[in-house]
């Protein structure tokens, strides 16, 4: 056994303190293992570590937590494998300038697409993260709480994780194709209403509980599939002579008109 630490150490850089052993060296198998997850569309990697806890609290299935050495915080993170880095193994997997010094690694809820529980969201081909991060957002706080991601940026994006503020892991979110959610929607009697300038106002308009709003694309706007299948449109009123509102914006201003918060 000595002779195999000895080994390990020889070969992967680890230092051994009395609380655990540090990994220095980005040839450790352990850490070219994760390296490799990062690719993993399915996994979510983030350094912060309210998020961190958020995806606890909300029971999500936390794989890894790597910690920089020297980082001091909350010492149960359900049940993660703990791996202690150096400053420099941890810019591996750090991507924000000021880290806090540590990373949690979540493996997403693989979910079947399920009718809404109430009123609902859907991304139509939605391609900054930013915006999704902060509809997402802006979802929970209004009570939209499905959300229906079609051909829109993957939510493991760590820059919409950023923006959402941890809403990804208190809500329902399905990432599907187009095809398959049209076919799924013409199944459950629910009213959809697709956010456009040429719309009825939003102040003037009634919109059921249980309805849909529907989000298009930064560039071209809500898909000519999905508009073929909606109830209505619906838009904010504009002053001043502005054409439009950023998509995170106007989305949010609808969900919240809808919801009487």
């Amino acid at each position: 056994m000595k002779l195999l630490f000895h080994f390990l150490a020889k070969n992967y850089k680890i230092v051994y303190t009395k609380q655990s052993m540090i990994i220095t060296s980005t040839q450790n198998p352990k850490i070219k293992e994760l390296k490799k997850l990062m690719k993993d569309k399915s996994l979510i990697f983030f350094d912060n570590p309210k998020l961190i806890e958020e995806a606890v609290l909300s029971g999500n299935n936390l794989l890894y937590i790597i910690k920089k050495e020297g980082y001091v915080g909350k010492a149960d993170y359900g049940g993660a494998e703990l791996i202690d880095v150096d400053e420099k193994v941890f810019g591996a997997f750090c991507t924000t300038v000021n880290s806090q010094g540590i990373v949690g690694v979540v493996k997403l809820q693989n979910r079947v697409i399920q009718p809404p529980r109430g009123n609902f969201l859907v991304l139509d081909e939605l391609q900054d993260p930013g915006n999704v991060g902060t509809l997402i957002r802006s979802a929970l706080g209004a009570n939209f709480l499905d959300i229906y991601l079609l051909n829109s940026v993957n939510i493991s994006n760590e820059k919409l994780i950023r923006s959402s503020m941890g809403a990804i892991f208190k809500t329902r979110i399905y990432q599907v194709s187009k095809d398959e959610f049209i076919s799924n929607y013409k199944k459950w009697n629910k009213p959809l209403y697709v956010c456009d300038m040429g719309g009825e106002n939003i102040y003037k308009t009634t919109v059921s509980n249980d309805a849909g709003i529907v989000v298009g694309n930064e560039g071209n706007g809500v898909s000519n599939e999905i508009n073929n299948i909606s109830t209505g449109a619906i838009s904010i009123p504009m002053q001043n002579g502005l054409e439009s509102l950023n998509a995170g914006v106007s989305g949010s201003i609808i969900m919240y008109q809808i919801s009487n918060c």
